[in-house]
């Protein structure tokens, strides 16, 4: 992590099982944080990157610093990029009041380690047990509630079961799109209107759940409903 003037603030390195304190970065990179993070028009959701050498430096923009990761030309991109937002969010949120005031590394501050290897750490993988309790969870909720629909989305926001209409899709999409990833399971839902339907919306780690109440109807069924998804996969995942 670096301020926006391209100081140091944190860095971390990660080897298989083996985590690291680094400050270590090089001045072209640096540079790119001071550049970007100078620029009006820098965009605080989304993930900018620079290929070198076969590997791939990934920049994601917060008010008063950046959080910066180098991987692999192989990375699946949009998964890192909320696992980054995720944490710059965390990090703002816990630790931005003393940011401007900081000098030098913040590594030996309580807590910063275990939040950056929660994040960095965060397996996205989902096996075929996991698949299989989502959609069995999908379908137990279409036959005990009174909903319009109910689904769960990957990080990536592809619909993983569930029957939403096409026409609801893209919508819930932009909403996972500026997500980031919760660590565990949010403790409220959302609300997104779409189409005169209230979506009620939960994360659990990087997976979405959509649940619709009917048109003009309460949304205490679908509130209760994306809770009793959110909480089972939590369960499951854990």
């Amino acid at each position: 992590m670096r301020r926006n003037v391209g100081e140091h603030l944190y860095g971390m390195s990660f080897e298989h099982d083996v985590s690291e304190h680094t400050t270590s970065m090089p001045p072209h990179i640096r540079a790119c944080v001071t550049l970007f993070g100078s620029r009006e028009s820098t965009a605080h959701d989304r993930a900018y990157t620079l290929e070198q050498d076969d590997l791939i430096w990934v920049y994601v923009f917060f008010d008063m610093f950046a959080v910066v990761a180098l991987t692999t030309e192989d990375e699946d991109i949009p998964p890192l990029r909320k696992r980054m937002f995720s944490l710059g969010k965390d990090f703002a949120k816990l630790y931005g009041h003393i940011i401007a005031s900081w000098s030098g590394d913040m590594g030996d501050i309580e807590g910063i380690d275990t939040l950056v290897e929660r994040y960095m750490r965060l397996n996205l993988d989902l096996g075929s047990d996991i698949l299989s309790k989502i959609e069995s969870l999908v379908n137990t909720i279409l036959e005990n509630y009174d909903v319009a629909y109910a689904g769960v989305f990957d990080a990536g926001g592809n619909l993983l079961s569930g029957d939403i209409p096409d026409s609801h899709i893209q919508s819930i999409q932009d909403e996972i799109s500026v997500a980031g990833i919760d660590s565990g399971v949010e403790l409220m839902p959302h609300a997104v209107e779409i189409q005169g339907h209230s979506v009620q919306m939960l994360r659990v780690s990087s997976l979405s759940i959509a649940v619709a109440a009917y048109r003009d109807e309460s949304r205490m069924a679908a509130a209760k409903a994306v809770s009793e998804i959110a909480q089972a996969l939590h369960e499951a995942m854990n």
